[in-house]
């Protein structure tokens, strides 16, 4: 309860400090400030927000040599892969197991200085892990901590080492100190790129060690990392992949159009499979295990990286696919979509018309047509949905050729997109037969 507290705490004066800047001291100086007064958050908003880079090396299906997620609470873990060390300087301040705010449920691994004064030098160690068979191997995972005590002012690091003969000797192959750009605080992170293990195939005894290294007692209550979702694995040999849609793009109100409101999300696994577990990360600090489409509210407007990953515990070793896109919430609403309708044709044809610049995805669309004594007759005619519609481009719709109806006819065309607002024209028409005769369009909604 500590930890939750402390993290919710400095999140709403984060808050409060900004709201009260943007309403009262957006043109005034700051006369009176000490270092113990200025805010950690501060040194994020004067600097360019961080940004991770492409992960290339997620893309594609792989399988899974080591795959830690702390769920069966023990420290050191133990599990299908072997048992894990620790190699502790400080036994009372060293890591353990969190539950507070995992990546995913329900726990992660972290170390917090807290009331301690002694030196910490905390190793959280994998099992031994064979790479013989292998010429190929990444590592990757997702990490938490305080940017001003850990980058800024160097207080604390996170370092992961690499040895293979059996602990005596550890080399260097990522630490946090080699990021350069701002990266939130308090947020899970995951790390830029795959890190490429491929130096040490062939080793048939490598270790992982995570380091947590702090001397001073500076800030203490913010030094802490935390690590979760730690993965070692190689690219598939067998095709294995899941789709996550996007780029998605959402006028942000649309959210509030559905029950739950929340942005829709499509994916797919290939080749598909009923048993299969998923995680979906929304870029936001939160998640779903939903299958196919989930659904999630975005309290702001922003661009979020998105993630999924798919894994097959049917194969051995697991078989594990990730895909990623971006989501962006505006707030600028779009124009509407447009439906030009053709004429004369035989069926009815349309074009629907994209005019703004945005994307307009998964885009339903009905044609109904009425017909009879004051038009008192209906029949659907065609359906379906278009996946997405780029900016300043037109997709057409069709009819079938032959349908119920004669003489005067009435055509009703609704284009949802689910991500901006839609359309319904309604237009007048002569049908003699398969051909389409006219129209005049009457009235628009």
């Amino acid at each position: 309860m500590k930890r939750i507290g402390k993290k919710e705490n400095f999140k709403k004066g984060f808050c409060v400090l900004l709201l009260a800047s943007a309403l009262f001291c957006s043109n005034l100086s700051v006369t009176a400030n000490t270092d113990m007064e200025r805010s950690t958050q501060d040194i994020q908003i004067d600097k360019s927000p961080y940004v991770p880079s492409e992960s290339l090396g997620f893309v594609e299906g792989y399988n899974v040599l080591l795959d830690e997620d702390f769920t069966d609470g023990n420290m050191p873990p133990t599990g299908d892969w072997g048992s894990w060390e620790l190699d502790q300087t400080n036994p009372n301040e060293t890591w353990y197991i969190d539950t507070s705010f995992p990546h995913s449920e329900p726990n992660c691994a972290t170390v917090h200085r807290g009331g301690s004064i002694e030196l910490q030098d905390e190793w959280l160690i994998t099992p031994s892990l064979d790479f013989g068979e292998y010429t190929e191997i990444y590592l990757r995972f997702w990490w938490y901590a305080e940017y001003y005590v850990s980058a800024h002012m160097d207080y604390i690091d996170l370092n992961v080492s690499v040895s293979t003969d059996g602990g005596s000797t550890w080399t260097l192959i990522w630490t946090e100190d080699d990021i350069v750009d701002v990266f939130p605080t308090w947020e899970w992170i995951e790390v830029d790129d795959p890190i490429d293990l491929s130096d040490y195939a062939g080793e048939p005894d490598v270790k992982i060690g995570f380091q947590y290294y702090s001397n001073s007692l500076e800030e203490a209550e913010y030094q802490e990392f935390s690590i979760d979702d730690i993965i070692v694995y190689i690219p598939d040999t067998e095709l294995f992949e899941c789709s996550i849609g996007g780029p998605y793009e959402w006028w942000w109100p649309m959210q509030y159009e559905y029950d739950p409101p929340g942005v829709r999300f499509h994916g797919g696994a290939s080749p598909p499979g009923a048993r299969y577990q998923w995680l979906w990360d929304f870029g936001d600090g939160n998640t779903s295990t939903s299958q196919y489409f989930p659904i999630h509210f975005y309290s702001t407007a922003d661009t979020f990286t998105v993630s999924l990953t798919v894994r097959d515990n049917n194969s051995d070793p697991p078989r594990v696919a990730f895909n990623q896109t971006t989501v962006t919430l505006f707030l600028m609403e779009p124009p509407e979509i447009d439906i030009i309708i053709q004429k004369p044709s035989i069926g009815i044809k349309a074009e629907i018309n994209n005019p703004g610049e945005r994307n307009a995805s998964y885009v339903n669309w009905t044609m109904v047509v009425h017909w009879g004594p004051r038009q008192i007759f209906e029949n659907r005619v065609a359906n379906d949905t278009i996946e997405r519609i780029a900016p300043g481009t037109s997709e057409e719709i069709c009819s079938g050729l032959y349908f119920f109806g004669f003489g005067r006819i009435r055509i009703v065309i609704a284009a949802e997109p689910e991500n901006m607002p839609g359309v319904i024209k309604h237009f007048d028409a002569v049908k003699i037969g398969p051909l389409i005769f006219g129209p005049l369009i009457f009235d628009a909604q």
